[in-house]
């Protein structure tokens, strides 16, 4: 009998109790599973080999058995819902469920992690939002940035100290007298549907590229993009730019087909990175590792992320099973320490507050200092805590926590006559420091707005001069390739460049133009520092906090590490049985 058949006749045995001792008869529990007293006997010792309940009988005609049922029929129904899941029958655990998504949801939180299905190595993982389609030539929040490392390949990587590694190109040379950055790609690479990759795919793609408005500043320097020969591709620069290829290392520059570079809303992509994308939904998106991809196989077949809203309670399953949680903001008390299991580093990056000067009534000096005043780190973490809403963060003195601490004196108080507006994008760590300065400043007596837009409505907003708010809270976290992904969050940032108005963004290009010019890739972060501080120092940016990024895990995944980007490092992850 399946064990579906056999806990439906268990769930007619709930009304006796569970968890206690229950003298009855065989012909009594006979009566309670509308069956006979064989076939009651039969079920008793199944259910008791799936270890449900432990049935003692006693022989005589007037001596009661003993029967303890270990489980209620909700806590039954989520251990036959989570094997179904372990299995990859999704739909059937959903069926078991009774259609409840919630129940769905705390399920697959708790049984995420690694598992073998078929000789074959599937992981689940579960995120709080859908995601956007995952193509290089859209601006990204960390998450979708971290997935086109997974699905796109560059023709160079960077590491993190700025060292250039081969990727779909072997071998490059820099001419620093005729400006040229040469790469020579491997043989017979292709796309993950099966089209050939070659320098003539390069050359169109860039070229491509050079027009689109994401592209546009970080590429004006790109005089042309030839290819010599299929596998010899030659980017000609009319600047000096010895950090080139750490700028195509960047994850908006994988390679694509060109004709993938448009506004379609479809979801489908073409790749050419170690995963290939088979689904993506408002509920999920699958990834499958690509077969045909150059360099070494990734060990897992197939990685399912779930979409699971953050605002559904966590769980309270019985479910004990091995779970991974992804996703950069998880609620802790101020003093919570990091428990076993799990692995914890502070972000590349840091939320930070932006003084508007483009905005409807923007603040004076005098007014950005003594606000700035107001909305100290260690204020806004009390206000946090009296909200409720801490998360994993420490304050933040600078951009980067490696940077030296800009010190500010305090400010005398002066007057506030104007509404204070706060924008911001839909991030939930945005939103509880956006309310953390309102509590902040509540002292000014002034109205206090907060406006919260889409990623890419902020950003459209910001491009069109459309943001007007008095301050913008945002944020900045790097990628793997860390010396170029500073240099570009600075150079093409339109909500940075907004903020600062026209003297001050064309000073920061200048000094960002020169540094790229002259300095290796490898310098980037600190060459960066005495020009990004001055920002800070001159109340144009108020650091916040830095993140904690956690990776929660219980033994699933074998010497798994957490990435920049706070996801683990799912090309890495294997099982030792």
């Amino acid at each position: 009998m399946s064990d579906l058949n056999l806990y439906r006749y268990y769930s007619r045995l709930e009304t006796l109790g569970v968890g206690q001792e229950i003298k009855t008869t065989l012909q009594e529990v006979s009566e309670k599973l509308f069956t006979s007293t064989r076939h009651a006997r039969s079920l008793l010792g199944q259910m008791q080999n799936e270890q449900w309940l432990t049935w003692s009988p006693k022989a005589g005609r007037n001596n009661r058995s003993t029967l303890l049922l270990h489980f209620s029929v909700d806590t039954l129904t989520e251990r036959l819902a989570a094997e179904r899941i372990n299995q990859g029958k999704y739909e059937k655990a959903l069926e078991i469920l009774g259609n409840d998504q919630t129940k769905f949801g705390r399920l697959l939180k708790s049984t995420s992690g690694a598992s073998m299905r078929e000789g074959r190595l599937n992981i689940q993982l579960t995120y709080k939002r859908p995601f956007e389609r995952i193509v290089p030539h859209q601006r990204h929040r960390s998450s979708e940035r971290f997935f086109l490392r997974q699905v796109f390949s560059c023709l160079i990587s960077s590491d993190a100290q700025g060292r250039l590694h081969p990727d779909l190109a072997h071998h490059w040379r820099y001419n620093p007298e005729t400006l040229e950055w040469t790469f020579y790609l491997r043989p017979n690479l292709t796309f993950h549907n099966g089209s050939s990759i070659d320098s003539g795919t390069i050359s169109a793609l860039f070229n491509k590229l050079k027009s689109h408005k994401n592209y546009q500043a970080e590429l004006a320097h790109l005089e042309s993009v030839t290819a010599p020969n299929p596998l010899k591709v030659i980017f000609k620069l009319n600047k000096a730019d010895m950090g080139f290829g750490g700028l195509l290392s960047g994850v908006k520059y994988g390679v694509q087909p060109v004709s993938q570079v448009n506004n379609a809303q479809t979801t489908d992509v073409i790749g050419s990175g170690c995963f290939e994308v088979i689904e993506h939904t408002e509920k999920r998106m699958v990834l499958q590792a690509f077969d045909q991809y150059y360099g070494c196989r990734v060990l897992a077949d197939n990685v399912t992320v779930w979409i699971v809203s953050e605002d559904e309670p966590e769980s309270k399953s019985s479910i004990t099973s091995n779970g991974v949680i992804c996703g950069h903001y998880i609620s802790m008390p101020r003093s919570a320490n990091n428990h076993s299991g799990q692995q914890t580093r502070t972000e590349d990056g840091s939320l930070f507050a932006l003084y508007n000067a483009n905005a409807k009534q923007p603040l004076n000096e005098a007014q950005r200092r003594y606000f700035t005043t107001l909305i100290q780190p260690e204020l806004l973490l009390d206000a946090l805590d009296q909200q409720n809403a801490l998360f994993g963060i420490v304050p933040a003195s600078n951009i980067f926590p490696q940077w030296q601490p800009v010190l500010r004196t305090y400010a005398q108080p002066v007057s506030f006559s104007q509404t204070v507006t706060i924008a911001g994008y839909d991030y939930t760590a945005l939103k509880r420091c956006a309310d953390a300065i309102k509590q902040c400043i509540s002292s000014l007596k002034v109205e206090v707005e907060i406006h919260l837009y889409s990623f890419r409505e902020l950003i459209n907003k910001a491009q069109k001069g459309e943001l007007e708010e008095t301050l913008i809270v945002t944020n900045i976290n790097l990628d793997d390739n860390r010396q170029a992904s500073a240099f570009n969050n600075f150079y093409n940032n339109p909500v940075l460049h907004h903020c600062l108005g026209k003297h001050r963004q064309k000073w920061l290009l200048e000094q960002l133009e020169e540094l790229r010019g002259q300095e290796a890739l490898g310098d980037y972060l600190d060459k960066l520092e005495p020009v990004i501080s001055p920002l800070v120092n001159e109340y144009w940016i108020t650091p916040m906090f830095h993140h904690m990024q956690t990776l929660r895990f219980h033994g699933v995944l074998e010497d798994v590490a957490l990435t920049n980007w706070g996801w683990p490092d799912i090309k890495s992850v294997w099982l030792a049985d």
